[in-house]
């Protein structure tokens, strides 16, 4: 049963969460002035769906069998949306809302496939769009857009200071959920004093599932802070929270690996090192490579966790990047 957008949507799926905020953001454009929804549809699906947006005032505008002094119309069109948080789609599921969105009343049709587009697959969509060519002759049209597409649009509006702050606070909910590129720059380096043999041995990070300061941003690499400095750095190949012996939930995957191998690995790592202990999240790193990047600043580290802006393809090239290296020369994320 659909429901309509709210502040207070309700659920609990991630999924659905994302969606009901997609949709918020545009319908407070929309409220505000039609015109600033057509160019974003327009910027993602092209300028025919964002010139239909909003009632048109013609004057003098010839008809088939009259001319009125003055014409007031506004042509229909329909949008459905598929949101997924991750770069792949089901064909099948993408075939029934095209075939739901022809049976639609008259006007343009537009299937939009909004998701976190990770992997540069140019034939991802192959298949649908044949399927849109052959079957519906160019009567519905598909297209696609990653988060990032979506938050471009509309960061290139000008809008109200309002709702240009409820557009930052949009693409800030996008980054803490893994849902923007900019996790593949990331650093995050986590104060592991007197937990070392965990993540150096046992190429894992360990901590409580309880939110808080133990929230993570989605990141690319791990660094080991102990003793002002930075000493190994490792790929995070995923991120995991184990609620029970039958409950978890996959954070992210950074790496092309299965979730039944995410969760098994998962659950040997906290058996070898913390037997029993849920709710944990559980952080599997890739090999941990020495480097020495130092807190040049006094004191030691401010709270459990400092991010970093970094641009390396390996945790061999980050560690030679970072070696020697102060953390006032480098840009906090």
């Amino acid at each position: 049963m659909s429901k309509a957008i709210s502040l207070f949507s309700g659920y609990s799926q991630k999924e659905n969460r994302t969606t009901n905020y997609c949709l918020l953001v545009l319908k407070l454009l929309y409220e505000e002035n039609p015109k600033f929804l057509g160019e974003v549809l327009g910027t993602l699906m092209g300028e025919q769906i964002g010139e239909q947006v909003g009632v048109q005032f013609r004057q003098q505008h010839k008809r088939a069998k009259s001319i009125p002094d003055g014409l007031i119309c506004q042509t229909a069109f329909t949008i459905y949306i598929e949101t997924k948080n991750f770069d792949w789609f089901y064909d099948a599921q993408i075939a029934n809302h095209l075939a739901a969105l022809n049976d639609e009343a008259p006007g343009l049709k537009i299937l939009l496939a909004l998701g976190n587009f990770e992997s540069n697959d140019e034939n991802r969509f192959e298949t649908i769009q044949k399927l849109c060519e052959t079957t519906y002759q160019g009567k519905v049209v598909f297209a696609s857009a990653g988060f990032e597409d979506l938050l471009d649009a509309l960061r290139n509006i000008t809008l109200p200071k309002n709702l240009a702050d409820a557009v930052e606070d949009f693409g800030a909910y996008l980054d803490e959920e893994g849902l923007l590129p900019n996790w593949q720059y990331r650093l995050d380096v986590v104060n592991c004093a007197g937990i070392v043999d965990e993540p150096v041995e046992g190429q894992v990070y360990l901590c409580p599932a309880t939110g808080g300061h133990y929230n993570h941003k989605r990141s690319k690499f791990f660094g080991l802070y102990k003793g002002k400095q930075v000493g190994y750095v490792s790929l995070i190949e995923a991120v995991v929270d184990l609620h029970g012996d039958d409950d978890h939930q996959i954070l992210w995957k950074n790496t092309a690996i299965t979730d039944k191998d995410v969760v098994e690995r998962a659950r040997a790592k906290l058996a070898r090192w913390r037997p029993g202990n849920f709710p944990t999240r559980v952080f599997l790193l890739g090999e941990l490579v020495a480097t020495s990047f130092r807190k040049d600043t006094p004191k030691g580290m401010q709270g459990s966790k400092q991010y970093f802006w970094v641009n390396a393809k390996d945790a061999q090239d980050l560690a030679g990047q970072l070696a020697e290296r102060g953390w006032s020369e480098w840009r906090a994320s």
